[in-house]
């Protein structure tokens, strides 16, 4: 990890205990970038990393005319250390790293190997996503789960789909961990199916690049939850 990562989760950690602690409450307005860099003694990049880390986990928003804001419907039951083993920690964390190689280079292959059948499904599961995620309110970890299966299926790679097949508990377990935060806000889960939707459309109009892009963004964001919310653990 480079010294710029290691500070912006020293930071995002800090904001997130100030905020759990009550020294910013839901609704209240965070400091000024200006203030922050000066209250941790650090330049902008790492304070900007840090308040995208909360912004991901849906902990602070951003709202027009500027500034960051507490989330409304933040509380202790929302905001909580998640109590992770040891193993499972370091583990998820290379699970990501693996995702990163792969997912985004399936997104691409799949992009130029669906099937219209593979395509068909593909869309039935966003489809129940988007019921399960916008209209019902819950996390949809199976639909998302079989979402990515989905693609690498369209790959028709059959060493990406056992890969993916022999890491499906650590992916449900990573996935609780990003996803729960979003259960009480309709707008991250919108968010987070916005982003399967647009891997879908790039891969439906055939644009490999576009759909490896999409791919890469939609980790991003994700990663940047479980840098957030597994800072805390027992063994």
């Amino acid at each position: 990890m480079s010294q710029k990562e290691s500070v912006s989760q020293m930071i995002s950690r800090e904001l997130l205990n100030m905020i759990e602690t009550g020294q910013f409450r839901p609704g209240s307005k965070l400091p000024t970038e200006k203030e922050l860099t000066a209250h941790f003694s650090v330049s902008r990049a790492p304070i900007r990393e840090a308040l995208s880390m909360l912004r991901a986990a849906g902990v602070i928003n951003s709202r027009q005319g500027g500034g960051s804001y507490v989330e409304e419907t933040t509380s202790s039951t929302f905001i909580h250390r998640i109590q992770v083993k040891r193993d499972d920690v370091e583990n998820i964390k290379y699970l990501f790293e693996m995702r990163k190689i792969l997912e985004p280079e399936a997104a691409y292959l799949a992009a130029l190997r669906r099937t219209p059948k593979c395509l068909d499904q593909m869309k039935n599961i966003l489809k129940r996503m988007e019921e399960e995620s916008i209209e019902k309110g819950t996390t949809a970890i199976h639909s998302d789960i079989e979402f990515h299966s989905s693609i690498i299926k369209a790959t028709q790679n059959p060493i990406m789909i056992q890969t993916l097949e022999s890491l499906s508990t650590l992916y449900e377990k990573a996935l609780n961990i990003t996803l729960r935060p979003n259960e009480q806000l309709k707008r991250k889960r919108k968010a987070v199916y916005d982003e399967h939707q647009s891997i879908l459309l790039a891969i439906d109009a055939e644009e490999p690049e576009l759909a490896k892009l999409q791919c890469q963004i939609h980790l991003r964001n994700a990663e940047k939850k479980l840098s957030l919310f597994l800072q805390d653990y027992t063994v």
